[in-house]
């Protein structure tokens, strides 16, 4: 049994057997005698490793649901033989990122399944264009914004490569220390940033920061020690005393923020030169979960820190606007939860993205108030990252995969939302002459399907909403109607505008063209312009 307690360990007893026990690690072992002796389960035969999760069927002990890093299995002979329920995507990402491709590539390191990298396009259940990389328990990406063949990641304690896709090289690029120094202390999801102004530049982080000017072939110490270096004396097999995030000012070189995973912040305003530790009013002792420095403003960052290790559940964000020296808490209304990354928005200063480990928030006013994000299931949402050219947000979660949200409408709406409606912009609709028609008597009719976004705000809140469809003379093609609540909604249609008066005619739909949509409610309206073409 080769599993270390603190990552798996846990057990599960048969509901009609007290000696029938089941310990879940690496491999999945199982005693009939009560751990007197163990033999191996879900051994030779298609069945991932790393097992965390066992249902038993109160109703059948025979019925197990086993879940481990390869997703989700069944049995139905008490763990002999595990059939694979490979529907749903549920990988465990640490972290994701972009490349500047169109459309653009999303690369997520993984637990215990490598680095993967694939289209931004690709549905969810497309595996067809997803490649692998990397292998390990994948970690930090980072991507030449001008050369996206190359590409720096790695695995767990700070293994990490430069990989020249365009010959399929591999080169190490681990910093090594000094002989006679203290050995690097690198955390188990070592940070790897890349230069915001000069893709060769690289940073990384053990207990201290790091920084190389040639792409990782060589790397100079540009702070000292900035953990609290005694509380490594605590002994174990996993380095702790590490720095966890690392933050280079977007609008200056020199000024770079980093935070521990045993609760410090530092910045230095002189690249290297010197450090000032500014985390000494916030949370002592906390896992430094990000720290985020604005695109906005050198002096402004967010921090979140993370209790959970302490079986601590509270939510911790802190902002400051001068450099370090004060923090405001801008937790707002989020649940008590904790926090592990936080994101402000490239377009709006006042638009805040959080992930939790129960969901994914977003704020409009600099967080006094919290949204959930819909769509994104509730789990732990480990890591974010705004497209710079698309404006995309990339969510990836740990349990169920990476999911990508439009941005542009909620910078339509982030100073309007206290308005009763507001009209998002539509996309441009395609049109095509198969639409009515039916390919075979056994298919569907070819129809299009359009669905338009509209913002209500608490006045609009459950009130008749109507749209109305009109052409360039301002006559009436259409009237809809829908219902919604507060936030956004969608209403959607089929382009038809008359049904086919017999058998041998075709219904008709809106032709080429521009249009105006009038969404209203309760006397208030707000319009937009929908082009088909």
């Amino acid at each position: 049994y080769y599993t270390y307690g603190y990552y798996f360990g846990e057990v599960r007893v048969s509901p009609d057997d007290p000696d029938e026990v089941y310990i879940m690690g690496v491999p999945l072992l199982k005693s009939t005698d009560g751990g007197k002796t163990w033999e191996p389960k879900a051994e030779n035969q298609p069945v991932h490793v790393d097992h965390h999760a066992m249902w038993i069927d109160p109703a059948d002990p025979e019925h197990i649901l086993l879940g481990n890093d390869g997703g989700l299995y069944e049995s139905h002979d008490g763990g002999s033989n595990f059939i694979r329920h490979n529907v749903a995507p549920v990988g465990q990402f640490y972290t994701v990122n972009v490349d500047m491709e169109t459309p653009y590539n999303i690369y997520g390191g993984l637990q215990d399944n490598g680095v993967f990298t694939g289209s931004s396009e690709d549905t969810p259940y497309d595996d067809t264009h997803w490649e692998r990389i990397m292998g390990g328990d994948g970690m930090h990406v980072a991507i030449d914004p001008e050369n996206s063949n190359l590409v720096y990641t790695g695995f767990q304690f700070g293994n990490y490569f430069r990989i020249n896709r365009s010959d399929d090289s591999t080169e190490r690029i681990t910093p090594k220390h000094d002989i006679g120094e203290e050995r690097y202390r690198f955390n188990w999801n070592t940070p790897v940033n890349m230069s915001h102004h000069h893709p060769d530049i690289l940073y990384m982080g053990a207990q201290k920061l790091m920084r190389s000017m040639d792409r990782g072939e060589n790397w100079t110490e540009i702070s000292p020690d900035l953990t609290n270096e005694q509380a490594y004396q605590q002994k174990g097999n996993v380095p702790y005393s590490t720095i966890t995030t690392i933050a280079e000012s977007p609008l200056k070189f020199n000024v770079i923020w980093v935070g521990t995973d045993d609760g410090n912040i530092h910045i230095t305003r002189d690249g290297g030169a010197s450090w000032n530790r500014v985390s000494d009013e916030l949370p002592q002792d906390r896992w430094v979960s990000e720290v985020h420095a604005s695109v906005h403003d050198p002096a402004t960052a967010y921090v979140s820190l993370n209790g959970y290790r302490y079986d601590e559940f509270r939510t911790y964000i802190y902002k400051t606007t001068d450099y370090g020296e004060t923090w405001q808490s801008v937790i707002g209304n989020l649940p008590e939860d904790v926090v592990n990354i936080i994101v402000q928005d490239p377009e709006n200063p006042k638009l805040l993205y959080a992930g939790q480990d129960n969901g994914s928030f977003v704020s409009f006013d600099d967080g006094n108030h919290w949204h959930l994000v819909n769509g994104v299931p509730n789990v732990a949402s480990y890591d974010m990252v705004i497209h710079p050219r698309d404006l995309d947000l990339v969510i990836g979660t740990h349990g169920r995969s990476i999911y990508v949200m439009e941005l542009e409408p909620l910078h339509q709406v982030a100073d309007r939302r206290e308005e009763p409606i507001v009209a998002i912009k539509p996309d441009t609709v395609r049109f095509s002459e198969n639409w009515g028609n039916r390919e075979a008597p056994y298919r569907d009719v070819d129809e299009p399907e359009v669905s338009w976004l509209y913002w209500l705000g608490d006045q609009g809140s459950g009130q008749l909403v109507t749209v109305e469809v009109l052409n360039k003379e301002k006559e009436q093609l259409a009237l809809l109607e829908t219902k919604g609540h507060y936030g956004f909604n969608r209403v959607n249609w089929n382009l038809k505008l008359a049904e086919a008066s017999n058998d041998d005619e075709q219904a008709s739909y809106l032709g080429k063209g521009e249009y105006t949509l009038i969404f209203r409610t309760d006397n208030r309206q707000d319009e937009v312009t929908l082009i088909v073409k």
